[in-house]
């Protein structure tokens, strides 16, 4: 199902200009506070949902020393990012089965994904599981009542495009978590909301 829905995702945001994506300001506050947690200090990063890269550019723009690795399920994105940017790693992989140990990246980073696969939890429990502290979600659904889950049949196959209940959503991240940051970002094109969670120690 993930496979299906997320390269149906991909197709059908391309319409969608770089620039936009580029420019949406959830992109700067997730970069300012990971730069606040890391700057001048060397950090391994995972990169959820790369579509193009655009959060692996606006990381080296920003200049923190990032050890990045990217993952998607879309097998054309990753190739194309490769060819952009060789010096990144760049991995097809599923973000509900993480083939990385526990502990493995500094921060995890998740945007626009969530809401595509068919429910959250287990991809939200491999993010902290393969995160050593930080792990930031960026949600353009904003969760909100009642929840809805919705599969929308398209040209490439279908889409998942979920909003999530806000209660069992949040109750989660807060039980892998020592604290959770929720910050609202207003934009033109679309709001969105950003969960910035500090890991709960094993």
């Amino acid at each position: 199902m993930e496979t299906g829905s997320l390269w149906a995702r991909t197709s059908d945001v391309a319409h969608m200009g770089e620039a936009v994506r580029a420019a949406h300001p959830s992109h700067s506050v997730v970069t300012e506070r990971i730069a606040a947690l890391h700057t001048g200090a060397p950090f391994e990063l995972l990169d959820c949902g790369i579509l193009s890269g655009v959060t692996y550019r606006h990381l080296l723009a920003a200049g923190l020393e990032v050890d990045y690795t990217g993952i998607d399920i879309n097998g054309l994105a990753v190739a194309d990012c490769r060819e952009l940017h060789p010096e990144a790693r760049w991995r097809q992989m599923s973000i509900t089965d993480l083939a990385f140990p526990d502990g493995s990246f500094d921060v995890v980073n998740c945007r626009h994904v969530l809401e595509h696969l068919p429910y959250y939890e287990t991809a939200v429990r491999e993010l902290f599981r393969v995160a050593r502290r930080t792990v930031a979600i960026c949600m353009f659904q904003i969760p909100q009542e009642p929840e809805v889950l919705l599969r929308r049949e398209t040209a490439n196959g279908y889409i998942w495009l979920n909003r999530y209940a806000p209660g069992p959503f949040e109750a989660l991240l807060h039980s892998l978590s020592e604290s959770v940051e929720i910050i609202d970002v207003p934009a033109d094109h679309r709001r969105n909301q950003v969960y910035l969670c500090t890991k709960r120690p094993a």
